[in-house]
C-alpha cells in the first residue's frame, strides 16, 4: 500500500475518533447527572459509578486531543485500542452474563440496543487495529496487539466480579433498574379508598374492604369485570377490633387476633365458621395449608414479639421459637416487620419494618438464613418511651421506616421500601414507589422498579401472584405484569 494512501486512511480512523470521543464525552458531560445515575444501575460500575463518570469523561478528551497531534498519535491510537476493547467487553458482559441490561451511557450511542451497539464497538476496535498495524514497523505487533486487547478484557473482568462481590456483600445501597422487569398493563377505579388486597385465585383477585370487613369485591385478572360478596359468618357474638381477610384458595380466612378468632370457608359460597377461639392472640398470621399457620404473638412479661406455629384444628399443637426474633432495643417494636410464606419454596419469610434483614424459617421456625435487604440500616432507628402509669412502651416520635409492605411469589420476596437509593433523584421519588425484588433461595438482591402514582394515589399495599402484581393505589387497583427478568425467577 502506498504511504499517501496509508496516511490517509489513519487520518480519517483519527478523525472519526476524535468525532466519537468529543461527541460522547460533550454528551455525557451536559447531562452529567443522568450519566452517573445510569452508570449507578450498571451491574459492573455500580460501587464505582462516581469515580467511572469522571474518568471516562476525561480518558475521552485526552485520546481525542492526542489523536489530533501527528507525534503523539501512535501512543493515542493504543490507548483508544484498549478502551475500545474494555467498552466492547463490557457489553458482551452485560448481554450474555448480567443478571440484567441497564440502560445504555448516553452520547452516541443512547438510541441503540445493545447489539448494535456491540457491533457499532467492534467496528470501531478494528479501525484502531488497522490504523496501528498501518503505522507499525515493529515485527511483534500482533504479539503487543494480543497482549493489550488481552489485558483491557481482564480489567473489565474483573470490575465485574469485584463488583457483584461488593453489592452482594459490602452492600452500598445503590439499587438496578433494568429494563423489562415489571410494567402497568391495566388499572380500574375502585371508588374507594379503603381496600386491600386479601389474595388471589387462578383469574380472580380478591378485594376486602377495611371500612366494611365481611364485603368481598372479585375483579377479574383484566381488571374489568367485578362481582361483590358478603361474608356470612356462623357466629358474631365477639367484641371485634381489627376484622381482616386473608385469601387462601380455596379457602378464606376472617380474623381479628385480638380477641382472638379465626374463622374459615370456601370462596365457592363465602360461609365461615370458627375454627380456632380464644386459643391464642396474635398481631400477624399466615396460613400454609387448611391445618397448618404460623403467627407473631407477644410474650409475656414484656410483651416481646415472638414467632408461634400452629398445627391441627380441633386440639392444635402450639409451638413458639423465640430465638428466630432478634431483639435490638425493646423487643417489640424494633422486631416488627411482616410475615409471609413461599408455597414454592414451603419456608416462612419474616422482614422487619426497621432493619434490614428477612429471616427464613421452615414452616417449623427453625431458622435457615439471615438475609440483608439492600439497604445500609442494620440497626433499628427508633425512640421509644415507656408511659409511667401504665408501663407500656410507646414510639416517641416517627420511626425511620425501612421495609414496609411486602409479598412473596414463588422463590421471590418483593419488599416496598421506604428508603432512597444513590442515584435516585427527587422527580422519581416525589411521583412513585419502590419495589425491591429478592432471590429468596439464593438470599440476594435482584432487581428494583418503580409504581407510579394513579392520579395523585401511591402504593398502599401490594399482592405477588403468579404472572403479575396486583398494586392498590389511592382508590385504584393496579396490575403490573412481570417482564421476563421476574418471569424467569419465579
Amino acid at each position: 500500500m502506498r504511504p499517501k494512501t496509508k496516511s490517509i486512511i489513519i487520518e480519517l480512523v483519527c478523525l472519526l475518533y476524535v468525532l466519537l470521543f468529543v461527541y460522547a464525552a460533550v454528551s455525557k458531560l451536559l447531562d452529567f447527572e443522568n450519566f452517573q445515575a445510569q452508570l449507578g444501575q450498571s451491574p459492573l460500575l455500580s460501587p464505582f459509578a462516581n469515580f467511572v463518570s469522571v474518568v471516562v469523561i476525561f480518558i475521552e478528551f485526552i485520546i481525542a486531543f492526542l489523536l489530533c497531534i501527528p507525534k503523539l498519535r501512535n501512543i493515542a491510537l493504543w490507548g483508544t485500542l484498549a478502551l475500545m476493547s474494555m467498552f466492547t467487553t463490557y457489553i458482551i458482559i452485560i448481554l450474555n452474563f448480567s443478571s440484567f441490561v441497564p440502560c445504555s451511557c448516553g452520547g452516541i450511542l443512547e438510541k441503540l440496543g445493545w447489539t448494535q451497539h456491540l457491533i457499532f464497538n467492534i467496528g470501531f476496535v478494528f479501525l484502531a487495529i488497522v490504523a496501528i498495524l498501518l503505522q507499525s514497523v515493529n515485527n511483534r505487533i500482533l504479539i503487543q496487539l494480543l497482549i493489550l486487547v488481552l489485558g483491557s478484557v481482564l480489567v473489565i473482568i474483573g470490575l465485574f466480579l469485584f463488583s457483584e462481590d461488593i453489592m452482594q456483600k459490602e452492600n452500598p445501597f445503590i439499587r438496578r433498574f433494568p429494563q423489562a422487569t415489571a410494567a402497568k398493563v391495566a388499572s380500574i377505579d375502585l371508588r374507594n379508598p379503603s381496600y386491600y388486597v386479601a389474595g388471589t385465585d387462578k383469574n380472580k383477585i380478591y378485594l376486602a374492604n377495611r371500612l366494611a370487613p365481611l364485603q368481598i369485591l372479585e375483579i377479574d385478572s383484566n381488571l374489568k369485570r367485578k362481582k361483590k360478596y358478603t361474608i356470612q359468618l356462623d357466629r358474631e357474638n365477639f367484641n371485634f377490633k381489627a376484622v381482616e381477610v386473608r385469601v387462601n384458595a380455596p379457602y378464606f380466612y376472617v380474623i381479628d387476633g385480638t380477641v382472638p378468632v379465626i374463622y374459615r370457608g370456601l370462596i365457592s359460597d363465602w360461609k365461615a365458621n370458627v375454627i380456632s377461639e380464644k386459643k391464642f392472640y396474635f398481631s400477624d398470621i399466615v396460613f400454609i395449608n387448611d391445618k397448618q399457620l404460623a403467627f407473631r404473638t407477644q410474650k409475656p412479661p414484656a410483651g416481646e414479639n415472638i414467632l408461634g406455629a400452629s398445627s391441627g384444628n380441633d386440639d392444635p399443637e402450639i409451638k413458639y421459637n423465640p430465638l428466630v426474633l432478634q431483639k435490638q432495643m425493646d423487643g417489640i417494636f424494633d422486631t416488627d416487620g411482616t410475615l409471609q410464606y413461599s408455597k414454592t419454596l414451603h419456608k416462612l419469610i419474616y422482614t422487619y419494618y426497621y432493619r434490614n434483614q428477612y429471616i427464613i424459617t421452615n414452616e417449623n421456625l427453625t431458622v435457615d438464613h439471615r438475609a440483608n435487604t439492600i439497604d445500609t440500616t442494620t440497626k433499628a432507628k427508633l425512640k421509644t418511651v415507656r408511659l409511667k402509669q401504665s408501663g407500656d412502651i410507646k414510639l416517641a416520635a416517627p420511626p425511620y421506616m425501612v421495609n414496609r409492605h411486602t409479598s412473596v411469589q414463588g422463590k421471590l420476596l418483593f419488599v416496598n421500601s421506604q428508603l432512597r437509593g444513590k442515584y435516585e433523584g427527587d422527580e422519581v421519588w416525589n411521583h412513585a414507589t419502590v419495589v425491591d425484588v429478592y432471590d429468596l433461595s439464593k438470599q440476594f438482591y435482584l432487581l428494583s422498579f418503580y409504581v407510579y402514582e394513579e392520579e395523585g394515589g401511591k402504593m398502599k399495599n401490594f399482592f405477588a401472584a403468579d404472572s403479575a402484581l396486583y398494586i392498590v393505589s389511592g382508590h385504584y387497583l393496579l396490575k403490573y405484569g412481570y417482564g421476563k427478568r421476574i418471569q424467569s425467577k419465579i
